[in-house]
């Protein structure tokens, strides 16, 4: 697969802090919860898909909505568009990032949501809890406050952007395991994507998958524990507790 130019690539290796010095005693069986944050926490994935699939037609190349939403469910903006100009023959314009995250930006304030039950879930876990996504810090931070999720993650943020490797590599979360100096044995990944649930098995973690935009028998084959909305995942989690 051919590399893009370095201007494609978004800047990484921001240093990330220590968040708990040693893991809050709760009566949980696990020490750090980890959510992804799109399709996870919001409804995200299909705006970045839409934005994504109207630039390529605005630069010739018609696709497929559906098939790209299952293809590129979970993975970094670089990805997409590393693939997707290796399969098209086609060199993007220096500006792509750029109109794509203003884009992404305009449509997140206008129509993002947060994924049904995902408050009462976050309200009933013990345990510590992060974000660990693909997305840039500052997606993370624009949509957890359009979904009132802020306050619940004080700051508990990692970006797989800002590691040498994001997901399916499992980077992210071992360095989120690291802050909270959490083993990851006892870290429990909530996740919807295959790259996201290959990263938390790669990373010796427990994965639960959420089957909105993936099929249960894939998240399943990928080592994921799948559930279909957050009220089962709760009664899961507290079966756990």
């Amino acid at each position: 697969m051919m590399e893009l130019p370095a201007q494609y690539w978004p800047r990484i290796c921001r240093p990330i802090p220590s968040y708990n010095p040693a893991p809050m005693k709760t009566n949980s069986s696990f020490d750090l919860v980890i959510f992804d944050c799109d399709g996870v926490l919001v409804n995200s994935e299909p705006l970045a898909n839409q934005v994504f699939v109207e630039l390529l037609a605005e630069h010739g190349h018609r696709v497929n909505a559906h098939e790209y939403q299952r293809e590129f469910s979970g993975a970094a903006i670089n990805e997409r568009l590393a693939v997707t100009s290796h399969k098209l023959k086609w060199t993007p314009p220096e500006n792509f990032y750029s109109v794509f995250n203003e884009r992404l930006s305009d449509l997140t304030e206008r129509e993002l949501t947060p994924v049904s039950g995902i408050h009462d879930l976050i309200r009933s876990i013990t345990a510590p809890i992060c974000v660990a996504s693909n997305g840039s810090r500052e997606e993370i931070l624009l949509r957890l406050k359009i979904a009132r999720l802020t306050e619940f993650f004080d700051g508990a943020i990692f970006s797989g952007l800002e590691v040498a490797h994001p997901k399916p590599a499992p980077d992210v979360f071992l360095e989120a395991a690291r802050s909270f100096n959490a083993t990851p044995a006892r870290c429990v990944v909530i996740e919807d994507s295959i790259p996201g649930v290959t990263a938390a098995v790669r990373a010796g973690m427990k994965v639960f998958g959420h089957a909105a935009y993936t099929p249960s028998k894939s998240l399943l084959a990928a080592g994921a524990i799948p559930f279909d909305n957050m009220m089962e995942l709760q009664s899961i989690l507290n079966r756990n507790n």
